[in-house]
C-alpha cells in the first residue's frame, strides 16, 4: 500500500479511514489570530518581550510571520475568495471594556484586549475584505462562546482549512473542537 505524504501513518493504522478531498463550495478558510496582540512588531507580544527584556527572542518569529505567515495566508485568502468560499478571521477581543466577559485562562495569563483597542485589529498584511466574517474570541477556542459552530453550519460548511498563529494554543484549540463536532480539518 502507498501512503499518500499528507496522511501519514495514520491510514495503515485505520484503514478504513478516509478524509474526502478538499472541497471549496463545501468548505471555509480559518485565518486565527492575525491580529497586532499577535504578529505586530511594535505591539501585543512583541512590546511585551521588549519590556520584560527579552525583545531578541521574538525576532525568529517576527520573520517567519513576514516571510511565511502573512504572504501564505494572504494567498490562501485570495483563493478562497476567488472560489466564492468563505473567509473567516478570528481575534482575540473582550465585548467589555474591563474584560470580564474573558475565560479564566485569559484572565490568569493577563491577556485583555478592549473594543476598542487597536491589537485587537487585524494586521493589514492579511486584512479582512468586504464579506469576509470576523469573529472575536474571548478563549483559545474559537467555538467557545462565539456562535462560530453555527455561522459554519448556516453556511453549509463542513470543512474547514485553518491556518493563523500560536499553534500550540489557539489553532490547536479551535482545530481540536471542529473536528470532534465533525468538521473535516486541512491544518495548513
Amino acid at each position: 500500500m502507498t501512503v499518500p505524504p499528507d496522511r501519514g501513518g495514520l491510514v495503515e493504522v485505520y484503514p478504513q479511514a478516509s478524509w474526502p478531498p478538499l472541497d471549496l463550495d463545501a468548505a471555509a478558510l480559518l485565518l486565527i489570530d492575525l491580529q497586532r496582540l499577535c504578529v505586530a512588531r511594535d505591539s501585543g507580544m512583541f512590546a511585551r518581550a521588549e519590556a520584560l527584556g527579552i525583545g531578541e527572542r521574538m525576532a525568529p518569529y517576527g520573520d517567519r510571520l513576514e516571510r511565511l505567515v502573512f504572504p501564505n495566508s494572504a494567498a490562501l485568502a485570495e483563493s478562497f475568495r476567488a472560489a466564492g468560499s468563505p473567509v473567516i478571521y478570528t481575534r482575540i477581543r473582550s465585548a467589555t471594556q474591563d474584560g470580564s466577559d474573558r475565560s479564566g485562562a485569559h484572565v490568569r495569563l493577563g491577556l485583555h484586549v478592549a473594543p476598542d483597542d487597536p491589537d485587537g485589529n487585524i494586521v493589514p498584511e492579511v486584512a479582512p475584505r468586504t464579506d469576509d466574517l470576523v469573529i472575536d474570541k474571548t478563549t483559545s477556542d474559537a467555538f467557545i462562546g462565539t456562535g462560530l459552530e453555527q455561522t459554519l453550519r448556516d453556511l453549509e460548511v463542513d470543512q474547514l482549512v485553518v491556518c493563523g498563529v500560536l499553534t500550540n494554543e489557539c489553532v490547536s484549540s479551535t482545530v481540536r473542537h471542529a473536528a470532534d463536532v465533525g468538521f473535516t480539518v486541512t491544518v495548513v
